[in-house]
């Protein structure tokens, strides 16, 4: 029924045949497929598919890896008030990924979508409401910030989140920079809002360079870093990241000044 409605140009039949072929239920596994039904749908106007063809986009699964295609459909759909994707596009203005970089805009789209009650939005609102990102700089909003995302259980899923990213890591579809950086944010807020297993999996990728070197452990900022000034190995964002992180970045530390000093010998 969906292939028959899809193919006289229902977008919901489109979108819902796209999701089959994503996670390959009841048909065959085909990115390609689902990519292109999504991107029909999506020219529709359907929000669900705009959101979804934009994740195909930003992640590589059946398009070419395209950031600045992947923001062009986000704000079509967030223009519907889509939650999840105005989160998403708050991110890529935030860090100025596929965009120009907008950290009033990032706000204002975290906002939107926090008031919809999307976790991830509320704990990356309370990053900008403490650290004054695009925004007069709040440590009491920013408290409540995190206590609504943690309250909705927020901390458990950005940490499956960050998980699930460091998996994708070294996957032809993920682009590896990128990926880093959605997998070391999630697993950042997810520590901020006091999970356990967050904070062990940051202190066990703290001593791999690649990772320290390419974005803040302490919110997977990757600009405008700091290297550390002892090992100057590690990058952070802040003096603030820096505190929050030393306990797991201390080991490491020592030893890149011990394999430096030995260097210099």
């Amino acid at each position: 029924l969906y292939e028959q409605a899809a193919e006289q140009g229902l977008a919901i039949a489109q979108n819902a045949l796209g999701i089959c072929y994503a996670g390959g239920m009841g048909i065959a596994l085909d990115q390609r497929k689902a990519a292109k039904l999504f991107r029909q749908a999506a020219e529709q106007g359907l929000a669900t598919a705009q959101s979804s063809f934009g994740r195909c986009c930003m992640q590589g699964k059946g398009v070419a890896h395209d950031i600045t295609v992947a923001t062009r459909y986000f704000r079509l759909a967030a223009d519907q008030g889509d939650a999840d994707v105005q989160c998403w596009l708050g991110f890529l203005c935030e860090h100025g990924k596929g965009t120009k970089r907008d950290l009033g805009e990032a706000v204002r789209l975290y906002r939107a979508a926090a008031a919809q009650r999307d976790v991830r939005a509320l704990a990356r609102l309370g990053v900008c409401l403490e650290k004054g990102r695009g925004v007069a700089q709040s440590e009491a909003e920013a408290a409540a910030s995190y206590a609504a995302a943690s309250e909705l259980g927020g901390a458990d899923a950005l940490f499956v989140s960050g998980v699930q990213h460091f998996k994708r890591i070294g996957e032809r579809s993920a682009p590896e920079s990128f990926t880093l950086q959605l997998a070391v944010s999630d697993l950042a807020l997810a520590a901020r809002l006091g999970h356990a297993g967050a904070v062990e999996k940051l202190a066990s990728i703290s001593s791999r360079r690649e990772v320290v070197s390419a974005c803040c452990l302490g919110c997977g900022a990757t600009r405008e870093l700091r290297l550390c000034s002892r090992c100057r190995v590690a990058a952070f964002c802040d003096g603030d990241c820096v505190r929050r992180m030393w306990p797991a970045h201390k080991p490491c530390c020592k030893q890149w000044q011990a394999d430096a000093a030995a260097t210099e010998e």
